[in-house]
């Protein structure tokens, strides 16, 4: 491959995937109450159980100097490059990266184009698989470049989150709101605007009424025939997604790639969360002939 395709942590995918896909990941950093860093050996697991046990946890942007080293490193090896960043409505890492790309043009004669993914966690894990996949089977440049603009135009997100106290201290919403929640078991359906930010787009009450109204609002979202690989999410509770995917079998779909949400993002929604990213139609012929 002449190009290389550069993702970061948040995406969620695991290790394995990202090795088969061979798509560069950087890892968004992460620290403790106490400012200290987290190691890159601590799984998400413990993230989880330090959370339940009241742990809060912040997560720094990537810097326009790591992505600088990065692009260098393929720079030197006369690699193009295509960015994938995660979400500018959440994080300011793609403002980074353009930085660091227009540097790093100035001084080699490569080509790099920075994506905003307007997502984050599944949906971006989704984004980057499609086009990782797509550019593994011989995509060229630009066709993987098109692909991945198709994907974050139809990418979309659909999740809740039983504790609303972590989006409360991340100011996504106000503490009235989380305060209620938590009284009344109302759990808020989420989804991703066009700015790529977390807003609440309905309330339900009870866990089993949040998979039948995600169904319902999915249906309404997209007009795929189901044939296109979806990216169920969860925490530490894998079960937690079993009713939604029966809920999607029954209406079509058949191919599921679950993702277990990553330390970057559970930071921000907490550990007790489950939902999926999809597309809003089925990803044209142009393009799945690289995903087969």
């Amino acid at each position: 491959m002449t190009f290389k395709i550069i993702s970061d942590s948040s995406c969620d995918l695991d290790k394995e995937t990202i090795k088969n896909l061979d798509v560069e990941v950087i890892r968004i950093k992460g620290t403790d109450e106490k400012g200290q860093d987290l190691s890159e050996d601590l799984t998400n697991k413990e993230i989880y159980k330090r959370m339940r046990e009241g742990a809060f946890f912040k997560t720094s942007q990537i810097t326009y100097y790591d992505y600088l080293k990065k692009f260098e490193k393929f720079a030197e090896e006369g690699k193009d490059i295509i960015v994938l960043t995660l979400s500018s409505g959440l994080s300011g890492t793609y403002q980074n990266a353009c930085m660091a790309k227009k540097e790093i043009e100035e001084k080699y004669d490569i080509r790099v184009e920075v994506v905003d993914s307007l997502a984050a966690s599944v949906g971006f894990g989704q984004i980057t698989y499609f086009a990782g996949l797509a550019a593994k089977n011989g995509a060229t440049y630009d066709e993987v470049l098109d692909f991945a603009k198709f994907l974050v135009e139809k990418t979309k997100h659909i999740f809740t989150v039983y504790d609303l106290k972590y989006l409360y201290e991340g100011g996504r919403i106000s503490k009235a709101k989380a305060k209620i929640s938590s009284v009344l078991n109302i759990l808020p359906i989420l989804e991703v605007d066009g700015e790529g930010k977390i807003y609440v787009s309905e309330i339900v009450r009870g866990k089993n009424k949040s998979y039948k109204k995600m169904m319902d609002m999915i249906e309404e979202r997209t007009t795929s025939d189901g044939s296109d690989i979806v990216f169920p999410v969860y925490a530490d509770d894998e079960k937690v997604i079993d009713p939604l995917i029966k809920k999607l079998e029954e209406r079509g779909y058949n191919k599921f790639l679950p993702l277990e949400i990553g330390q970057t993002i559970a930071a921000h929604v907490g550990p007790d969360i489950f939902g999926l990213a999809y597309l809003s139609e089925n990803i044209p012929g142009e393009f799945k002939k690289y995903l087969d």
